[in-house]
């Protein structure tokens, strides 16, 4: 899972690691403040660290201000075997207005996660800021890219890009948007080694509106790159943020699995973005495998033919949409195939139009993207380093998929956190299915009759958890606000892809 180093790094592309001031960077032909950036002020950021290996782990972090010619930041931290460690910007010694990207270093493998908001909490934040995202750190840089979904203000939403240089030399980045309006090449100015820079649409002439920005992007260099994705409004303070990181050339498969997909499930509906990452045009098949609500225990299809090469297509789960065949009411997990060439593909999910227009939800979006998993990375064992029971008012949902080709007969939850550990039985996945889990203090009967405390919460309500399996898997984490219904603490919805060990 890391590179072949005797001590291992995770790159995390900080595009809002700030503390209480968020101030945009300017490449060649985008003018600060850009409408394309990220909205307002406010963006911070925490890093989530698990300690994966077989003893205490020794953790470097040097963090690094997008300007050139800056020294990086410096701090430490160690991380017991199993255990965990949350890092806002002041233990990262940042100060206000920092805005940059850090490389975690530790003689022990580590899973990390990026927690990005604009929500005032912990001395960061802005009054009425509620966005919030959630993304994996990068263990393995590559010289490519692929985003398989861009936006310029489209219905509202625009899609901006930070990439770090994760190599040893100065070096710049050419970047090709392929929108419905054609292609857009841009090249970034020099990027240092460790530092990053911001691309967004706008830089590179795509023009914005409906329909015509919507596409998919390339990003190239000679130096090993990390990426990430943020998808946003335009709206100040923000309400609405979107993360997740770029794939390399690695993530791609035939074959991607996704183990949410929703059709109006509680008012929420998915889009699936899946790009062509070949030299040649493909075909797109996608199975649904209904795990609850009106589709459980049933199967349906959708197909794209004629994907070209860099190209994406959006699957939209709406009754209505062009295409779509599930249900009302449907929460499936899917399985996307590819014919004559290898995909990569996101997920975004959101609250229905009509439940918003209806004054649902106080009329406010609140939305997530994950990252669809490669068949190659599914293993028999998935960590997520952090799993919340009513923890400050939020709460986590466990999304596992079984992708093997028999039914999972033997999976089993394990949590450990500061409000105690918890194993639950032997739970049954069936081929192409997927279990949610959520709630753990209403579920006695999967923990063999162990009742559950009730009463976990604040920082005992924080787990990390291991999904273990006899055939292989893989999940999202999900968060939310708790309870679930009239919560007193308002924010965005976030997500996360677990790890794959």
């Amino acid at each position: 899972m890391f590179q072949n180093l005797k001590r291992k790094s995770v790159y995390v592309v900080m595009s809002v690691i700030v503390s209480l001031l968020f101030t945009s960077i300017a490449v060649a032909q985008d003018a600060p403040n850009s409408s394309d950036d990220l909205p307002g002020s406010g963006w911070w950021t925490g890093i989530q660290l698990q300690n994966v290996g077989s003893t205490q782990a020794n953790v470097s972090i040097n963090s690094y201000q997008s300007t050139p010619g800056v020294a990086p930041i410096g701090t430490s931290v160690t991380i017991p075997q199993n255990g965990s460690a949350t890092l806002l910007p002041q233990a990262l010694n940042l100060s206000s207005g920092f805005q940059g990207s850090a490389v975690v270093s530790s003689d022990q493998p580590l899973n990390a996660i990026v927690n990005v908001t604009n929500r005032q909490a912990a001395g960061n934040g802005i009054a009425g800021g509620l966005a919030a995202a959630q993304y994996q750190g990068v263990n393995a840089p590559a010289t490519e890219l692929r985003f398989p979904l861009v936006k310029r203000n489209h219905f509202g939403k625009t899609t901006t890009f930070s990439i770090q240089n994760a190599g040893s030399t100065a070096a710049t980045a050419t970047a090709t948007f392929k929108v419905a309006a054609g292609d857009f090449p841009f090249t970034t100015p020099l990027i240092e080694p460790g530092r990053m820079v911001i691309i967004n649409p706008a830089a590179a002439g795509v023009p914005e509106g409906n329909g015509v920005s919507v596409g998919s992007l390339t990003v190239t260099s000679s130096q090993p790159l990390a990426g990430v994705v943020s998808e946003h409004g335009s709206e100040q303070p923000a309400l609405l943020l979107q993360s997740t990181r770029a794939f390399a050339p690695a993530d791609g498969n035939v074959k991607a699995y996704a183990p949410i997909i929703k059709n109006e499930f509680f008012n929420r509906f998915t889009g699936l973005q899946v790009q062509n990452i070949s030299a040649a045009t493909i075909d797109v098949s996608v199975t649904y495998n209904g795990s609850a609500g009106s589709c459980a225990g049933q199967t349906f299809t959708n197909s794209k033919t004629g994907l070209a090469a860099g190209a994406a297509h959006t699957f939209v789960h709406l009754v209505g949409q062009a295409g779509n065949t599930m249900p009302a009411g449907c929460l499936a997990s899917a399985t996307v195939t590819a014919t004559g060439g290898n995909i990569v593909a996101i997920v975004n999910e959101a609250f229905t139009g009509a439940f918003l227009g209806g004054g649902g939800n106080g009329g406010r979006q609140e939305a997530t993207t994950y990252s669809a998993f490669a068949a190659s990375s599914a293993t028999t064992t998935v960590k997520a380093p952090l799993y919340k029971e009513n923890s400050f008012n939020k709460g986590t949902g466990l999304q596992i998929q079984n992708v093997g080709a028999a039914n999972a007969t033997n999976v089993v939850i394990t949590f450990v956190g500061s409000g105690g550990t918890y194993v639950t039985n032997p739970q049954t996945i069936p081929a192409g299915g997927a279990l949610t889990v959520v709630q753990m203090a209403q579920k006695a009967a999967m923990f063999n009759g162990t009742a559950i405390p009730s009463n976990i919460s604040g920082s005992a309500g924080v787990f990390g958890v291991t999904v273990t399996s006899d055939q292989p898997i893989v999940a999202i984490a999900n968060e939310s606000t708790f309870p679930f219904n009239n919560s007193p603490l308002q924010q965005d919805k976030n997500n996360y892809e677990a790890f794959n060990q």
